[in-house]
């Protein structure tokens, strides 16, 4: 019987598709972007959130693309008084003044610093790395169930390379024996994922070849954005 913890990654499990944990990822960002983009926006807290973090440059197309423009305005409006405001103090409200002997590289590197870590913050980010994480302990609680849910995973194809570094992660967590199970199964699974990733770029390559132009395309017809996915976790 599914739980309420462990049915997004069932679900993920069962879909058909290069890797689970980019599906899992893909609908917690859609989710993370819906709730952003829905009622919670005039929420105070959420306000001030969004105000304080910012947002990622992946996840700002994602909100514009969203049907609510005025309440990514209404977001937006506010977290950039807040850019401005934290500008103003760190600047000791020189701003549009001359600093009038002040040092002004010293200011600077504070503002610089400031301003790099607003962009490096994404309120969306958290919110689906915050539950993204715990994903990977449910699925290793799957597999050591055993039984269908382990089948399941024993029968998954392969993961992305961001994906698979992180579920290595995951498994150094396991005692001895189970870490040695299990990467007995995935350490020749993904090898030999990413060497059939290899042989359909080879001949999606060849393909190109004026000898090769009526053979069959085989597996290698979709081998480039396949790879993005592999090496990058890159979905389209």
């Amino acid at each position: 019987m599914d739980h309420i913890h462990t049915i997004p990654v069932l679900d993920a499990l069962r879909e058909p598709g290069c890797c689970a944990f980019c599906a899992m990822a893909d609908k917690l960002e859609g989710d993370a972007i819906h709730f952003v983009m829905g009622p919670s926006y005039m929420e105070d807290d959420i306000r001030m959130e969004t105000n304080k973090m910012g947002f990622c440059k992946r996840h700002l197309e994602a909100m514009y693309k969203h049907q609510n423009r005025l309440g990514l305005a209404l977001m937006l409006h506010t977290h950039v008084r807040q850019v401005n405001d934290d500008m103003y103090k760190i600047l000791k409200g020189r701003v549009p003044a001359p600093f009038f002997g002040r040092d002004p590289n010293s200011a600077s590197t504070k503002l610089k610093n400031h301003l790099v870590a607003t962009m490096d913050s994404c309120y969306v980010c958290r919110k689906v790395d915050s539950t993204f994480q715990r994903y990977f302990d449910t699925f290793m609680y799957l597999w050591g169930k055993g039984k269908d849910e382990a089948r399941l995973i024993e029968s998954q194809k392969g993961y992305c390379m961001p994906h698979f570094v992180q579920l290595l992660a995951t498994v150094d967590k396991l005692g001895k024996g189970k870490r040695e199970r299990f990467l007995d199964h995935l350490l020749p699974m993904w090898y030999e994922f990413s060497r059939e990733m290899e042989e359909d770029l080879d001949w999606f390559i060849q393909k190109f070849e004026h000898k090769n132009a009526g053979e069959p395309w085989k597996n290698s017809k979709d081998a480039l954005p396949r790879a993005l996915n592999l090496l990058g976790g890159i979905r389209e």
